[in-house]
Formats: C-alpha cells, structure tokens, sequence
C-alpha cells in the first residue's frame, strides 16, 4: 500500500511537463520523490488527499518531516477550505445514529458510504446515538450517549482515522451541561468548553454558570475562574458547526430582566475571557442564527414578511461596525426559520422543517429533500491532516483537573 502510493506519485511526477512527443524524444531519467525540490514536492502534495498523505509519512523519513511541518499542514487546509466542492455532514436530530452525507453542489444527493461514524466498542456500554458538539478544521468533536451511563465525548479527523477519547469529569452537581468545540490559534491548541448552571436552593433568583475547559494539547480540563456575565442567559445553538475558528465561541444571549432583548456572548479561547457585543438594530426579530461569512461573525434573521436579512460585523468586538449585507426573499411559505452559513457562503435555512441552501450570487435554492428535527445539525467535511498531540517540550506543568473513573 505504501510503496504504491510512492510509486504512484513518482510516475506523476514523471510525467508532468511538456507534450508526449517532446517527452519522448528526452533523455531518460529516473525521477523520484526525494530529488525534487522541497517548493516543488509541497507543491504537488498539497493537492493530495489527506488519507494518502497520512500512509505516505512511513515511506520515508523526509517525507514524514515535510508531512508535519505546520506550514505544510496549514497550507494544505487552507486549501481544503477553499475548495468548490463542499460536503455537508447532516445529523438529522440531536442524539441519532442517523448521520447523511451531501454534495453542497445537489443537496438532494446522498453520498452513502463516504464516511462512517466510529463505534464506541466496550462491553457493558450500549451506544444509543451520536450527538455533534462542534467541528472545526476537519477535527469533529460528538459525544455517545450510552444507556444509563452518561455520555463519553470523543475528538475525530475522519481523513486521518485518528481519535481521542475526552477524560470525564467529577459530577460538579449542576444542571443543563452544554458544550462547545473551538481553535486557539494563540496557542495552536483545539479547546472543548462546558458550561453549566448552578441555582442557590435558598436563593433561586440567584444563578452562577461554571465554565470548563478541555485542552487537547495538554490533555486535561481546567476551571476558568472568570464567569459568564450573570445579566445575560444563554439559549443560541451553534446548528452548523461554523463557530470557533478564530478562537472565539459564541452564543445567542437574551438579557435577564428582559427576554425581548437579546445579545451576543463570546469567549476568547486564547485569554479565557468572556465579552458581550450588542446586535446590529434594537428589537431585532428573534429566531436569529449565528454564523462566520468570509471569516467574520455574521447574523441571519427571518422578518415578519418572510424576507431574510443577513448582517456582518466587518470590525469584531465594534458594534457599530454591523452591515446589511443581504436581503433575500424566497417565497411565501410558513414556518420559515434561518440555520446557518456554509464554508462556501452559503445560507442555510428550513421551510416547514425541510433543510434547503440558498446560493446568493446565483440567487437560487437547493433543497435537501427531507426534514430535519429541531435539534439538527450540519457539520462541513474538511479533508486535513490536523491533530494535536500531547505537548511534551515542557517538563513543567500545571495540575490538571482530576477525571472522573466512571
């Protein structure tokens, strides 16, 4: 298996340049992978799949160097990201095993043996579905819910079948456990934060959220001091697993002395702080969707006239920099809800429950062709060569929090 690939990229390599006649007529000349120019090499491999690039790392040692190189890496996702051929991951309702594939091209088509989802294989734990968290450079993090066991989470890169399974905490004794999964570019470091609220018995107006956070590069939780704004209740689900790219989450927030208004919440991955950034207008219809549109936090909302509006913040954290970027109508129907962003811009929506993409510069739409319960999602399929492993160049480290056995 290895040596083919080896020997398959080599007679491409040999054959590149020129018309078959003039390379017919040229002296002959071995030409492997290791006497190629490093630019030149990078520069076909980028184009690899990730899969065969994660076989090709064992045929040689310099080509398991240039394999791992970050910039190669990086390199190589952003040019997954970018491609016209976007596939869309469909968790069809919350906890499920039933997982869809789609070309983003036509929805309408399913991909059937694309990708499986891994099985959680131990006797005694009976796996009832699967439930997304978050995604994010091809690294998709879900937890299994077993049957009377809790949940275990798990972080996975499809393109490389490489996983990690997430140490479970100490039961803290709170309530309405959520997750969300994100980048820290500060610290080259893919974060998973927990949140759950905690009521005073005595004093039920009186509500706290604990904040947790996972580190996959140094393998453990942490407690984060700072807390959540008390002002603000979160409610905002992350549908299309767009969020925390950049090293910031976010939530759709509503204010606690007045449900009608509603807020954006962030955390910074990276400082381990929280911020709050107002919407674009006052009384702002609710229903809306976060999302990330050219790489910057976006907003979709529905109006009353079944129109859609979808706005841009063009300077983070400056809410006077929000813009109407585009207004949409695309029919009278009931029942109309927006669901979020694509990596190809795409806008995501439901009518009557059925899952549709709308392509703004073409100004049509594509219909997935089947509904979607409540608690859906869509995950992007990235093909990359992402994956954090422990950091082991400091002797010195920071207890981490103590997992739970069970």
């Amino acid at each position: 298996m290895r040596g083919t690939a080896k020997d398959g990229l080599t007679r491409e390599i040999s054959q590149m340049g020129g018309s078959r006649s003039q390379r017919k007529h040229r002296p002959t000349m071995a030409t492997t992978i290791e006497k190629l120019p490093d630019h030149l090499l990078s520069n076909i491999l980028v184009r690899v799949p990730a899969r065969t690039l994660a076989q090709m790392r064992s045929v040689s040692k310099p080509l398991n160097v240039l394999l791992s190189q970050p910039s190669f890496i990086k390199t190589h996702l952003h040019r997954s990201i970018k491609t016209d051929d976007e596939i869309l991951l469909v968790f069809k309702d919350g906890v499920s095993s039933e997982v869809t594939v789609h070309p983003s091209r036509s929805p309408h088509l399913e991909l059937p043996n694309f990708i499986q989802l891994p099985v959680y294989d131990n006797p005694g734990y009976e796996c009832k579905g699967h439930e997304l968290i978050g995604a994010v450079n091809g690294l998709i993090c879900f937890s299994y819910h077993l049957a009377n066991r809790g949940y275990i989470i798990q972080i996975w890169n499809p393109s490389i079948s490489a996983l990690l399974v997430v140490p479970r905490l100490v039961p803290s004794g709170g309530f309405l456990p959520e997750y969300r999964f994100g980048f820290d570019p500060k610290n080259d470091d893919y974060k998973l934060l927990r949140h759950e609220l905690f009521v005073d018995e005595n004093k039920p107006d009186e509500r706290h959220v604990l904040v947790q956070v996972y580190s996959m590069r140094k393998r453990c939780w942490k407690l984060i001091t700072e807390r959540f704004p008390e002002h603000l209740g979160m409610f905002g689900v992350d549908k299309v697993c767009g969020d925390g790219h950049d090293g910031r989450l976010h939530w759709l927030c509503f204010h606690a002395d007045d449900y009608n208004i509603e807020m954006i919440g962030a955390f910074d991955l990276g400082a381990e702080t929280f911020s709050e950034i107002a919407l674009p207008v006052d009384n702002i219809p609710h229903g809306n969707v976060l999302g990330v549109l050219g790489g910057k936090l976006c907003l979709m909302s529905c109006l009353k006239d079944h129109n859609f509006e979808v706005w841009l913040l063009n300077e983070y954290g400056n809410a006077e920099s929000w813009a109407k970027l585009h207004v949409f109508s695309l029919f009278s129907a009931n029942n109309m809800s927006p669901f979020g962003f694509t990596l190809s811009n795409e806008f995501l929506f439901t009518s009557s429950d059925v899952l549709s993409l709308y392509d703004p510069i073409a100004a049509n739409v594509k219909s997935f062709m089947f509904k979607v319960g409540r608690h859906a999602k869509v995950v992007p399929y990235v093909d990359s060569l992402v994956w954090i492993t422990p950091d082991k160049r400091k002797k010195k480290r920071k207890r981490c929090m103590v997992p739970s056995k069970s």
